[in-house]
């Protein structure tokens, strides 16, 4: 039996992204009302209903269960990982700018402005840290040290 995770996350997009999409309906029905009205309603609807879909089911979840950390499709066993340190504001810009570690595995949304950076502390791992976005990583962090 699998325990329930100590924390979970999906990393969606914001409410506001999905009134901003509503554009999409009147430019497909700009384009194929002309044509046919009802297909320009029925396809105006369905791609937008499309693209939320696309971008719900590709929003990576960050997950913290039975000693594992799960970010996107990419695991690993907290055991070989360090301390992790939640990154807010200023400190979470400079980590995405300056702070950047190209070898280091980066789960990022783009719509969220906070981190947690883990370091690895298996000498066999190539990847120095995790970077992970989150929208409440002091809870992610925490997670993260229960599960060590």
């Amino acid at each position: 039996m699998e325990t329930a995770p100590s924390y979970r996350e999906r990393l969606a997009p914001p409410w506001w992204l999905l009134l901003v999409l509503l554009l999409i309906v009147p430019a497909v029905l700009l384009v194929f009302l002309p044509v046919n009205p009802q297909v320009g309603v029925a396809l105006a609807i369905g791609i937008y209903l499309a693209v939320v879909a696309l971008l719900w089911l590709a929003a990576p979840v960050v997950e913290v269960q039975g000693g594992t950390l799960r970010a996107g499709r990419a695991r690993i066993e907290v055991e070989h990982l360090g301390t992790a340190e939640p990154k807010l504001g200023d400190d979470a810009k400079a980590q995405m700018r300056a702070g950047w570690q190209p070898d280091a595995h980066h789960v990022i949304s783009p719509w969220t402005r906070t981190l947690v950076h883990v370091p690895v502390a298996d000498p066999s791992d190539p990847t120095p840290a995790w970077v992970i976005s989150s929208r409440r990583p002091e809870r992610l962090a925490a997670a993260i040290e229960a599960a060590r």
